[in-house]
């Protein structure tokens, strides 16, 4: 498309497109196309389609439309001419929509312009499939095969549903309609899903004056409760594990993977991975799905091997999550979880030192980081402190936060510092720290205050005591050091606290210069304690140990020049070299087809110099009649109010949720599964969030994400919503799920319900 701004005013833009599904996946609806400002031909791809022969008439072959992105284009730096004006080609997706076009440019006085343009793409006739995203095996549903005609004559047409392995048709593949003009007409098929694994769907609309193809992809899901086991370390010398499959798990759904990381920024590049598909609905957690992508630039830039295009993308997600937050901030000064008053203190210091973090990289608004620096110094006891917010003082899992002020105070004078100021409140709350650092008694709190003091003065020899009490708190085990956590600013517990409290001691270790080898051993502790999903537990756990790990790129001595062969159960599955050149490539070596029921032997054979990271994980599926529910933190429940019903009615879920501990817990999640052909009534969650008790909710393709930002112990929450079925089906829901965001081991699921719509 073209695009500019006449008058010669911008020179430099930003250009994004964005899908606005009007048409596309639609069912039947009136003929009447909105006119749009622009328009073009669904006549091409830039993604490669296969063709078939199979046309009526002898007919030119049809081409499959099967790519179908949601952001079509992101464009940071488009230089126009003088004029103002650029020109670029743009690839289309096979959408028949209308996409939004979404335009911010600037020049070089600093002026500044946006606009929004619609780019219609539009066929005259095409073919759809209403197909959900997701299915469990043996579920049976008609799939909505839609077709549109605008053309101004009548046509006949074979429609031809292509048969696959992985599901079997109850009834005929083919069949032929007469379509008038600007008729929608929806026919259905049935079908029973076999096959677990992505599978991909293929419908040929062939009439006499123009045809059309679609292919759309679905996940079956095995029909049982996912378990996962992991194992990470060094690889140095060949190494084996034995993982074991139960015998009694879902056929078929069983799987061993095995990743290796040859250098630190592949961990940082699969932990991003992970993190985004982690729940991202408050300050924090938008924090914390940046925060890896500004490490990503951090390092590149330090060790000098831009990646014009990795970078790129990483600019573009930090720009995308600097917007966001931005809309966390409280009037009058400071930030909260969600953006409403009162601001939290914590809270605030963790988003400053991320903007000062991202400043490094990207174009960070000073008057955002000025008055947010100026908020939480006007917040300074006139001791050089600062306490704790009143309203989490009472918070159960800040137990140790609530007599103790050097933890919010290190803190946030560690986060003041990462801007580089020093003024006469840095140097009060310095001298607060040297003069109190001593009721700091557990490993947090010291690696905190040894963070702030190391960040002023590295040499201090009041520094250097706070340190030495650290390395004296270690916990030292089969080559590893790490440090016990206890409840931590964003009520973190267990083994995700651990991990917090042992990056932060590895940081201020490395910062200062000291312990190298019981450095070396936490660094060995956090990798080991990566978990199977490819982060640690929690977010800021997960931030923590990320940039525990780049900080050690700088005390790196060692290339890697080494041969890489993975067995499982005696078959070599991968091999490869590791070498400079392609040290930050990370190898995921899948063993699905060797994986078997019982004892899996996995043995990684290293040969070579230098030192690897590995992980090992072993999935399977547990059958969800073998769940013997015991004590747990939290209980759920999921109920309908009909179970079986009609195209187009209505059922109401209920959800029924318990905190089983006598004290409350903050940021919990409620991860409920929508059923596969089934659409949300919106309103109803609005209505959580007006009313209560919900904070706040996100609607994804197969799930709806609920947010309270506390529930009281021992307490019993129960909510409502409406869900309107689509088309005829029997399917199963995906199983719904309670957890502590920050605690993840605290949690509990609700088995899947069977809906059948006729």
């Amino acid at each position: 498309g073209q695009g500019g701004f006449g008058g010669g005013f911008p020179q430099r833009g930003r250009r994004m497109l964005f899908k606005n599904q009007l048409m596309d996946g639609a069912l039947p609806m009136a003929a009447a196309v909105p006119e749009m400002a622009m328009e073009v031909a669904a006549m091409g791809s830039i993604a490669e389609s296969e063709v078939t022969a199979d046309s009526v008439g002898g007919a030119a072959p049809v081409r499959i439309r099967e790519y179908f992105p949601e952001t079509l284009l992101f464009e940071p730096a488009l230089i126009t001419d003088s004029r103002g004006q650029a020109t670029m080609a743009v690839g289309l997706a096979d959408s028949i929509t209308t996409w939004r076009m979404t335009t911010m440019a600037s020049n070089a006085a600093g002026a500044l312009g946006s606009t929004e343009t619609p780019l219609r793409v539009f066929q005259e006739f095409f073919v759809d499939i209403d197909l959900p995203v997701f299915l469990t095996q043996n579920d049976r549903v008609s799939i909505p095969v839609v077709l549109y005609n605008y053309l101004d004559a009548a046509q006949d047409v074979r429609l031809v549903f292509e048969t696959d392995t992985w599901f079997e048709l109850d009834g005929d593949a083919e069949v032929t309609v007469t379509m008038n003009p600007g008729e929608v007409r929806a026919l259905y098929f049935p079908i029973q899903v076999k096959e677990l694994g992505h599978h991909k769907l293929t419908v040929f609309a062939h009439g006499k004056t123009m045809q059309d193809a679609i292919r759309r992809e679905v996940e079956v899901a095995p029909d049982g409760e996912k378990v996962e086991v992991s194992v990470s370390d060094r690889l140095s010398a060949t190494v084996e594990h034995t993982l074991t499959i139960p015998e009694n798990s879902v056929a078929g759904a069983q799987k061993i993977l095995v990743r290796v990381y040859p250098g630190v920024f592949s961990q940082i590049v699969d932990g991003l991975d992970s993190m985004l598909q982690m729940p991202s609905g408050c300050f924090e957690q938008t924090s914390s799905t940046t925060y890896p992508n500004i490490l990503i630039v951090q390092y590149m830039q330090e060790t000098e091997q831009i990646n014009p295009e990795l970078q790129m993308k990483a600019e573009g997600f930090i720009n995308a999550g600097y917007q966001r937050l931005l809309t966390y901030e409280v009037p009058g000064g400071g930030f909260s979880w969600f953006g409403e008053a009162p601001a939290n203190k914590i809270l605030t210091a963790y988003g400053l030192k991320e903007f000062y973090d991202m400043a490094k990289v990207h174009e960070v608004d000073p008057d955002v980081m000025a008055r947010t620096h100026a908020w939480l110094l006007s917040l300074q006891e006139s001791d050089g402190s600062w306490k704790p917010d009143e309203n989490y003082l009472h918070a159960e899992s800040w137990g140790n936060i609530q007599g103790s002020d050097v933890l919010v105070t290190a803190y946030i004078t560690d986060a003041l510092l990462t801007g580089g100021k020093r003024d006469a409140s840095i140097d009060r709350a310095i001298q607060y720290l040297k003069q109190h650092w001593q009721k700091a008694e557990d490993a947090y709190t010291l690696a905190l205050v040894a963070n702030a003091l190391v960040s002023w003065d590295k040499g201090d020899a009041t520094t250097q005591r706070v340190l030495e009490k650290l390395h004296g708190l270690a916990v030292s085990e089969d080559k590893t050091t790490h440090w016990k956590g206890t409840a931590t600013v964003t009520f973190t517990h267990g083994d995700a606290a651990d991990v917090e409290a042992t990056a932060l001691a590895t940081i201020a270790f490395m910062k200062a210069g000291k312990f190298h080898d019981t450095t070396t051993e936490a660094l060995t502790w956090l990798i080991q304690k990566k978990q199977a999903s490819g982060h640690w537990g929690s977010t800021q756990s997960t931030i923590l140990a990320l940039k525990a790990l780049t900080l050690s790129l700088q005390h790196q001595t060692s290339d890697v020049n080494a041969t890489v062969r993975v067995r499982v159960n005696d078959t070599v599955v991968s091999e490869f070299q590791v070498t400079e050149e392609n040290a930050d490539v990370m190898r995921l070596i899948d063993a699905g087809d060797q994986t078997k029921l019982g004892n899996n032997d996995v043995r990684i054979e290293f040969s070579g110099e230098g030192s690897l990271l590995y992980q090992v994980v072993g999935r399977h599926y547990a059958p969800w009649t073998n769940r013997k529910p015991g004590p747990e933190p939290f209980s759920i429940d999921v109920s309908y109010d009909k179970t079986k019903l009609a195209v187009n009615d209505l059922v109401t879920a209920t959800v029924t949720v318990k905190n089983n501990l006598p004290g409350q817990t903050e940021m919990t999640i409620v991860d409920l599964g929508v059923p596969p052909g089934f659409q949300v009534e919106r309103s109803d969650l609005e209505k959580l969030v007006t009313e209560g008790p919900i904070s706040r909710y996100e609607v994804a393709g197969r799930q709806i994400i609920l947010y309270f930002e506390e529930i009281k112990g021992n307490a019993t929450l129960t909510m409502s919503y409406g869900l309107r079925a689509k088309f005829p089906l029997k399917a199963q829901t995906p199983p719904s799920k309670v957890y502590a965001y920050y605690n993840t081991e605290m949690e509990a699921t609700a088995a899947p319900v069977t809906l059948e719509v006729k």
